[in-house]
């Protein structure tokens, strides 16, 4: 069984192995039960596991309490060697995802456990129910930031970006927004790594400044909403659906109306103006 000072035990019970070995997880009703985390980008520094070398790995970020790798012995904070018997060191989190999906209903691992208190101190315990969420169904959406304009409301400045989606706008958002977007989605999804976002400035920004951080938000959300799942949750279309409110405070927009003698009439409404509003304006023309 391996040195017996490899091994954490807890009220005379083998728990944590803290060496490389093998587990099987027999997929449930409820998935494989545990979530996983790690890098996004390939290769990197090695790193030392109960005093071996390895390269960068995947973890088990959270188990599901009675869940088939908690059946199989698996442990919040175990680092991931191999994947059906495929060397993950190294990979990115959607190499190792694509490995445990190719596996059908039955999935082996090889891990390293670390000390509990170890994991502790590394990662924080994850709230909220656990699952197994599928990270690499990708979708193209054209979604872009081209710009973004000051405001003045109720005393304030400040600036907004404009979210475009296939050329249509869809709602503008301060900078501060796209940071409780960013919390949001860290809470709702927490076995995916997220790009960062523009750090934030405690001065005024320049105009060149202001285009870096657009160009950034733009990025962020093109990562975030290539992601199936994300871009198709609750957190982002609330994101890029403007309220009610939010339209009737936004600047007029320039319509063109052809009239019956096919007069064309340019006018000036709200972007949520109604056909008998529109009409009001067009006659008083």
């Amino acid at each position: 069984m391996g040195d017996p000072d490899l091994y954490c035990h807890k009220g005379g019970a083998l728990n944590r192995i803290l060496e490389p070995h093998v587990v099987t997880i027999h997929k449930t009703e409820t998935g494989f039960g545990f979530n996983v985390r790690g890098q996004v980008s390939e290769g990197g520094n090695l790193k030392s596991i109960n005093g071996e070398l390895y390269a960068p790995l995947q973890h088990i970020s959270a188990v599901l309490p009675g869940g088939a790798a908690e059946v199989a012995g698996v442990f919040r904070g175990d680092r991931i060697l191999e994947v059906n018997g495929v060397s993950v060191e190294g990979s990115t989190h959607k190499q190792v995802v694509d490995l445990i999906k190719s596996g059908g209903d039955s999935l082996t691992l090889t891990v390293i456990s670390l000390p509990a208190s170890e994991v502790d101190r590394l990662e924080p315990p994850e709230t909220g129910p656990v699952q197994y969420v599928d990270y690499s169904e990708k979708r193209s959406l054209p979604i872009t930031v081209p710009d973004y304009r000051h405001v003045q409301e109720a005393g304030e400045k400040f600036v907004v970006f404009n979210v475009f989606m296939a050329g249509r706008h869809l709602c503008s958002r301060r900078y501060r927004e796209f940071v409780d977007l960013h919390n949001c989605l860290k809470r709702e999804f927490v076995g995916f790594n997220f790009p960062r976002l523009p750090g934030k400035w405690p001065f005024a920004l320049s105009e060149q400044q202001l285009d870096s951080r657009r160009r950034g938000l733009e990025i962020y959300l093109e990562r975030v909403c290539a992601v199936r799942v994300i871009a198709e949750s609750e957190v982002i279309q609330d994101f890029l659906t403007e309220s009610e409110e939010d339209i009737s405070a936004s600047p007029l927009v320039d319509l063109k109306v052809i009239v019956m003698n096919e007069q064309i009439v340019s006018i000036k409404t709200k972007r949520n103006a109604n056909a008998n509003e529109v009409y009001k304006i067009v006659v008083q023309k």
